[in-house]
């Protein structure tokens, strides 16, 4: 167990970079997609087929960050034995790589 800003934590792993750089794509995409998805990205004054068409992308792109994220989380569950029941309380640690289970 380790002490971080007041919160009891069980360190699981060091994250490899690839594994770093991959959730901070993700994270990224996420971060774009619910920036599209705000009700003013389009101008008022576009016409509503248009804007029609620019949401649906926008929740399907949104869909997409949140199934690799999912994947994500679920690959690295299993690859470092992580159980199921654990998965919601995963985080990462940007500063130090570090996988965690936060209690």
């Amino acid at each position: 167990m380790d002490m971080a800003r007041g919160k009891v934590m069980k360190i699981i792993t060091t994250l490899s970079k690839d594994e770093r750089d991959s959730y901070e794509v993700i994270y990224n995409k996420i971060s774009c997609a619910k920036q599209a998805l705000r009700a003013n990205a389009i101008p008022p004054y576009a016409p509503v087929q248009a804007a029609d068409r620019y949401f649906r992308e926008a929740i399907f792109a949104y869909a997409d960050a949140q199934y690799l994220q999912e994947y994500f989380w679920r690959e690295l569950a299993r690859r470092y034995g992580v159980e199921q029941k654990y998965m919601d309380r995963l985080q990462v640690d940007f500063d130090t790589n570090k996988l965690f289970v936060k209690d």
